[in-house]
């Protein structure tokens, strides 16, 4: 096989070329590290959010006991946070995405795309535009609730900061992350504009609150399971280039 190969030089070229490209490929797609994460990142934030809209709801009714259930709720996870942050923030920043990693992918090896520089604007940049995301969130789940927003409108509003702030992740963490996670806010944006045309895919009452809530998370989902699985076609090329045997490059 080694004379065969040496006897055409620019297929052998050719593949060597494509060696940085799937490997580029497959480090960009390897998504479930940051899927997982960005669950958590999820769970956290509503974890404070419906306190906090709990505590906000309550002071405007004027309801005490609820008030100073969602203050203790609040005072609880903010605890938890700080145990939490102190384990793994500061100094120890990046070790749970390891052992994430290291549990998922751990069989494959390790690869990673280069860490995107955060200049000191950059970092304020992604705080204020987060903090911006919250309210909106927060805000367009309050005015709901009031009746302000039409349950069937609460999604299409919703496209209008959540849509940006995907994007804005993107270019943020780009090229550690591949184009394919972009296909969540293309599709959040298809369902915002589907409703606006009268199809009838939203919750209404109690469940209102899922028109946002089921849509991040589906295509986030499917987002990241796309980008999964082409990780997987990319690391199967990639095999096939380099001639690579053995359970680092079947991906078991």
């Amino acid at each position: 096989m080694n004379d065969k190969r040496n006897q055409n030089p620019a297929e052998d070229l050719k593949k060597l070329k494509e060696i940085p490209k799937w490997t580029r490929k497959y480090a960009q797609n390897r998504m479930l590290t940051t899927f997982v994460l960005i669950v958590m990142t999820c769970l956290i934030s509503v974890s404070i959010g419906v306190p906090l809209l709990l505590v906000w709801i309550a002071f405007v009714k004027g309801n005490m006991i609820l008030a100073g259930v969602g203050i203790a709720l609040l005072v609880a996870i903010l605890i938890f946070l700080i145990i939490f942050l102190s384990k793994f923030g500061g100094k120890n920043r990046g070790l749970i995405d390891q052992k994430i990693e290291r549990w998922i992918y751990g069989k494959e090896g390790t690869t990673s795309m280069p860490v995107p520089k955060l200049t000191k604007k950059k970092k304020w940049l992604d705080l204020v535009v987060a903090m911006i995301f919250m309210v909106c969130l927060l805000g367009s789940m309050f005015l709901s609730m009031e009746g302000y927003i039409a349950f069937k409108y609460l999604q299409p509003v919703s496209a209008i900061y959540i849509v940006p702030f995907f994007v804005f992740q993107y270019f943020l963490q780009r090229p550690r992350l591949g184009p394919l996670v972009l296909i969540c806010p293309i599709l959040y944006a298809i369902h915002a504009i589907l409703i606006v045309a009268g199809v009838p895919i939203f919750f209404t009452g109690n469940l209102g609150m899922l028109s946002i809530g089921l849509p991040v998370f589906g295509y986030t989902f499917l987002a990241y399971m796309i980008g999964h699985l082409y990780s997987r076609y990319a690391l199967k090329k990639l095999k096939g280039v380099t001639h690579l045997e053995g359970d680092a490059a079947d991906g078991a």
